[in-house]
C-alpha cells in the first residue's frame, strides 16, 4: 500500500488498457444481435396484436389479418368521403 506520488495504479497501466480494447472489439456481434432484435420483436408483437384483436375482439377469422383486401376495406371505410 505504500505508494509514491505519481505512481499510477496498476489498472492504468498500458498492458490493462489494450486487453480493455480487445475485449470491446470481441462484442460487436453481441451488440449487432441485440440492434436486430428490436425491430424483429417490435414487428413480432404488431403481428401478434393484429391477430388477437382482429380474432378475438372481432370475432373474425385469424387468417384474414394477412389478407390485403382486408386493409383495402378498412381504408375505403375510412376514407370515403373525402
Amino acid at each position: 500500500m505504500d505508494r509514491g506520488k505519481g505512481q499510477p495504479f496498476p489498472r492504468d497501466t498500458q498492458e490493462v488498457k489494450t486487453k480493455e480494447r480487445a475485449r470491446r472489439g470481441k462484442n460487436w456481434p453481441i451488440v449487432m444481435i441485440k440492434i436486430l432484435m428490436v425491430p424483429l420483436l417490435l414487428f413480432f408483437s404488431l403481428v401478434i396484436g393484429l391477430m388477437i384483436g382482429y380474432g378475438v375482439v372481432g370475432h373474425k377469422p385469424t387468417s384474414e389479418v394477412f389478407d390485403l383486401g382486408t386493409y383495402k376495406h378498412m381504408w375505403d371505410l375510412l376514407f370515403a368521403g373525402t
